[in-house]
């Protein structure tokens, strides 16, 4: 059933305006879909279910089939089912805009507004009439007004060939004099568990503002606790919301633990703001500043200073580019450890045939430190290249999860050799975000 809000705040249905356009059928039943859809604009919901029951006898696989047996669905409220008939369609013919629509209106009445949005965007790009994309503008500007709860998780088992980035030498020369490091110092691969997890609760407070309040968590699971990561954070704060803006005021913080015992912890403010260019082009951007207390190494505590920006424009109904830059000040109490740093990466997003997703990320970090640590004798200068590909498959979903198979390479170089290292991680499990 749809939440009173998400129904008050729910515009005209964009689908009924638009053309489908899936070729997949030898006969099409153009009749019958003209008698269905006329049906359920008259609220004859059950009299246009019977109708397709019958038919289904001879027709069950059938691409408008499936479709009308959506529409019926989602005129009973049934959202989840409507969710599954669009999506099967989708399986394989990810171009199908009118059926797209029609699913992205079934997660906006089901107050999945994360996937909602992500499909209205998806659909938006393609060419369609003034009137729908209209209609799909109103359902955009709605669902961020209507945005309440909303949750990411992913559960996954991780083989990693690095799990603690550690170098493959031997030896590192300190104060002029040879040292052989230990074996926890240096590459360990393993197998471990991997769990992210963020949930937002977002309360009405005036028309156009709601109070975010946040949680994430991040859990990385190895054989013992030499190598166990854990953070935990939190966000409080105002989000404001216009035709063209979202803005949001946060107060933040984080407690990290590693090898069982606390690592670092920080508390500061965070400003993020979007900027809605054009319904297909979204900007992003984020200033923190924040206090890092580095409960391991005291000297490493200080000032921390960020800005990132990130853009995000779907191509076509099935496909879409993210970009993202950003910036770090470090100030810390030993110069040594004070740095500036960077980083820059580029997304690109498909849906397959046959059910899958493919997103690919290839990124580039860097990291310039202040003053050399005397036992070096370098000031440390780090370049870090890294390439994502992460598989989905849409055709099985288990609840609302679907199956996700991501690798991940690694490879950092460094004007000191105990910082270079190379990383290939995989992850198998499972994720809300698809």
């Amino acid at each position: 059933m749809a939440s009173s809000e998400a129904a008050a705040n729910e515009p005209a249905p964009v689908a009924m305006n638009a053309r489908p356009s899936t070729d997949a059928e030898d006969a099409p039943v153009v009749g019958l879909e003209a008698l269905v859809e006329q049906l359920l604009r008259e609220g004859r919901t059950e009299e246009a279910a019977s109708i397709l029951e019958q038919f289904a006898k001879d027709d069950l696989h059938k691409v408008r089939m499936q479709f009308l047996k959506g529409m019926v669905a989602l005129t009973r409220r049934d959202y989840r089912e409507a969710i599954n008939r669009f999506r099967v369609i989708l399986i394989d013919h990810p171009d199908a805009v009118r059926v797209r629509l029609e699913l992205a209106r079934a997660f906006f009445m089901d107050k999945d507004y994360a996937n909602a949005d992500r499909q209205f965007r998806l659909t938006r790009a393609g060419k369609l009439p003034r009137d729908v994309l209209a209609n799909i503008d109103a359902y955009l500007f709605a669902i961020r007004q209507s945005k309440e709860w909303s949750y990411s998780v992913n559960l996954s088992l991780a083989p990693d060939t690095n799990i603690n980035a550690g170098p493959t030498a031997r030896e590192v020369t300190l104060y002029g004099l040879p040292f052989e490091l230990s074996d926890d110092a240096r590459h360990r691969s393993g197998i471990g568990l991997a769990a992210d997890l963020s949930v937002e609760w977002a309360p009405r407070i005036a028309r156009n503002a709601r109070l975010r309040m946040g949680f994430n968590g991040q859990r990385r699971e190895y054989s013992g606790s030499r190598f166990d990561d854990m953070t935990l954070g939190t966000y409080i704060g105002p989000r404001f919301v216009s035709r063209k803006w979202d803005i949001s005021l946060l107060g933040t913080g984080f407690q990290r633990w590693y090898a069982g015992s606390p690592y670092a912890r920080s508390a500061g403010t965070r400003v993020d703001a979007t900027h809605y260019l054009s319904p297909t082009f979204v900007l992003s951007a984020s200033a923190s500043a924040q206090w890092l207390d580095h409960q391991r190494v005291p000297a490493m505590s200080g000032p921390i200073l960020s800005f990132g920006v990130s853009a995000f424009h779907p191509l076509n109904s099935s496909s879409a580019l993210t970009a993202k830059i950003g910036i770090n000040r470090q100030d810390a109490r030993d110069a040594a450890y004070s740095n500036w740093s960077g980083y820059a990466a580029l997304g690109y997003y498909r849906d397959l045939p046959a059910g899958f997703s493919i997103y690919i990320e290839p990124s580039l970090a860097f990291a310039r430190y202040d003053k050399a640590v005397p036992a070096i004798g370098l000031k440390r200068s780090d370049r870090t290249l890294s390439g994502q590909v992460t598989l989905l498959n849409r055709h099985i979903v288990l609840s609302r999860f679907t199956p996700r198979l991501s690798y991940t390479f690694t490879k950092q170089d460094s004007n000191v050799p105990l910082y270079r290292f190379t990383r290939s991680r995989i992850e198998i499990g499972l994720t809300t975000n698809f």
